[in-house]
């Protein structure tokens, strides 16, 4: 009998695949990468740097967050030995940034006999479509003959692709957005990542102006807060620990009162009219990857409508 192992996003769509009653064994890999350094280092570095960030966020010690990725890493690295490995990864940054990095590492260690995907962006069952975990195990089970192999230029994408988020210099991404094909939603989700650069104009990333615009329309508890950004950005479902860091953020550089339910202050009207810049007149410390925005100006910029990367 072939041995068969799927890999999934977290733990809820794990625990609800465990129960589609597929063949095969379950391991989950699931570090928001979106979040923090990630940086062209070794493994045991790479271990470190994300053990600190997590430990930084209150996410436990370094030292168990840098285990538990560990052992997600070695769970992956078992699997690769088997017949068939499937990977269950939507179509979000979260996902896609896991994707780039786990082929990267199987094509250093070697493929499996056949790699599969299960990829989507949207379900006819779910009119809001926001990841795999929303799924019953009976839909799950439906995905399972649908799931595609990876081609070599997908996976040669997804390689070119972990380079260039992983540097220092993030050049290369927009160049990768246009380009990337074979992946089919790898593209979308590395545009999605350079709009977390700050705007030319007002400094704020793409995160940090919804929720300011949502609080200014008076949203403020956190359900609402985070069903306001989900129904505008599909390709970066906010979760409670991306809204809880750009509300400390927010609130650190004057522009909204309390975290709890936030109120929107003088500075942040300011900030939405594009009146100030948030870099220009806070300063910024926050890592896109490998790229470490920092101090008051020049950083890396992007704009959406230009669709273009400069230093201001």
């Amino acid at each position: 009998m072939e041995r068969i192992v799927h890999v999934c996003n977290g733990d809820s769509t794990a625990d609800t695949l465990s129960l589609a009653d597929l063949p095969g064994d379950i391991r989950v890999w699931a570090d928001a990468l979106d979040l923090g350094p990630v940086l062209p280092v070794s493994d045991d570095e790479h271990y470190r740097v994300r053990g600190d960030y997590w430990a930084s966020r209150g996410m436990g010690s370094a030292a168990e967050a840098a285990k538990r990725l560990a052992e997600w890493d070695r769970g992956v690295d078992e699997a690769a030995s088997a017949e068939e490995l499937i990977l269950w990864y939507e179509h979000d940054l979260f996902d896609q940034l896991a994707l780039s990095r786990m082929l990267a590492r199987l094509v250093r260690r070697g493929l499996p006999t056949q790699l599969t995907i299960v990829s989507i962006d949207r379900h006819p069952e779910v009119p809001n479509f926001l990841g795999l975990g929303e799924l019953k195990p009976e839909q799950l089970a439906e995905l399972w003959p649908r799931r595609t192999p990876l081609s070599r230029d997908a996976i040669d994408e997804a390689v070119t692709a972990w380079i260039a988020i992983t540097s220092a210099d993030p050049r290369a991404l927009p160049f990768l957005v246009k380009r990337i094909k074979a992946m089919p939603f790898l593209g979308g989700a590395i545009e999605r990542l350079l709009e977390e650069y700050p705007d030319p104009t007002s400094g704020l990333s793409r995160t940090e102006r919804q929720v300011l615009a949502a609080i200014a329309r008076g949203e403020a508890t956190n359900e609402a807060l985070v069903k306001a950004c989900h129904s505008i950005d599909p390709r970066y479902p906010i979760t409670d620990v991306i809204l809880a860091g750009t509300l400390k953020t927010l609130a650190a550089v004057g522009f909204i009162e309390g975290t709890a339910l936030p109120t929107i202050g003088a500075l942040g009207r300011q900030a939405l009219a594009g009146a100030i810049d948030r870099v220009h007149e806070c300063g910024i410390d926050e890592w896109r990857c490998g790229v470490h925005l920092t101090g008051k100006g020049p950083v890396w910029r992007w704009s959406s409508s230009e669709r273009k990367l400069a230093e201001r």
